[in-house]
Parts: C-alpha cells; structure tokens; sequence
C-alpha cells in the first residue's frame, strides 16, 4: 500500500452490504462479525434500518474493497463506525478511512463534533483512532466494555 494513494468512496450499495455481511474476523474480533443480510433485511436492522441507506459509505483503494463506514447524526455530534475488511486489517487503511469520514462529516454536518464508540479491548482500534488525533475522554459517552 502505498501511503499517499487516495481513496475513494461513495454511498454503500446493496451488492456491497451482502459483501461485508460475509466478511469475518477471527478470535475476539468476532463480535464484529454481522448477521447475514436476509435477517436484517427481515428484521429492519443494521444496513436495512429504514432511514439509515445514506449512513454507509464504501472506500476502496483502487478495485479492493477496503472498508465501510457508518456515520449517524445525533444531538451529541457525528458517530462513526468503522470496519476495515478483514483481509486488510493491519495494513494502515483503518487511520486512513477515519481521516476521509471525518472530512465526509464535515461536509454533511459541519457545526458537529465527531465521536466514536469503541469497546475498551479493542486495542487495535484505539491505536488506530488516537493515530488519527482523537482523544479517549469519554464524552459524550465512555468506551463501552463487553
């Protein structure tokens, strides 16, 4: 990977949720892995959240899908969510993918804030996310544990 490729990006399409809906991590990262489409399809959950279609974007660098993003406005600011495709985990593409959402964010929404919720474990997450210049202060809301 080269360091100053840019990525691109664009509203997540229903190809690509069934696509990460079969994306699976291993060991504790598990957790992150997602009910198959036909269920939250069924249930009106995850990408099928009536509402939520315009929340998800997809980032690729050049024809890999790398990650996708969920970002949701509230009255505390801009949460995001973040996944990197397992086969890419590690590679640097998590701190590049918070940086292009945090400039999406302000676009969309540029009087908020951008938080993330992240489990207290997750290590490699938090490493990613203070990388990026973000503060573990717990606010608005604390890491989450479990």
């Amino acid at each position: 990977m080269k360091s100053k490729d840019k990525l691109t990006c664009h509203f997540l399409t229903e190809e690509e949720k069934w696509q990460v809906s079969d994306w699976k991590y291993s060991g504790e990262y598990e957790i992150y892995n997602l009910p198959p489409c036909e269920v939250q399809k069924q249930q009106q959950t995850g990408f099928f959240t009536p509402g939520w279609e315009k929340n998800y974007y997809s980032f690729y660098d050049g024809d890999r899908f790398i990650a996708y993003i969920n970002m949701r406005e509230d009255k505390e600011g801009v949460m995001l969510g973040i996944s990197v495709n397992p086969a890419y985990c590690n590679r640097g593409y998590g701190q590049r993918v918070l940086e292009d959402a945090c400039i999406i964010s302000q676009k969309r929404c540029p009087d908020k804030c951008v938080y993330l919720i992240v489990r207290t474990w997750n290590q490699r997450a938090i490493a990613c996310y203070r990388k990026a210049g973000f503060v573990i202060d717990g606010k608005p809301f604390e890491m989450v544990t479990g």
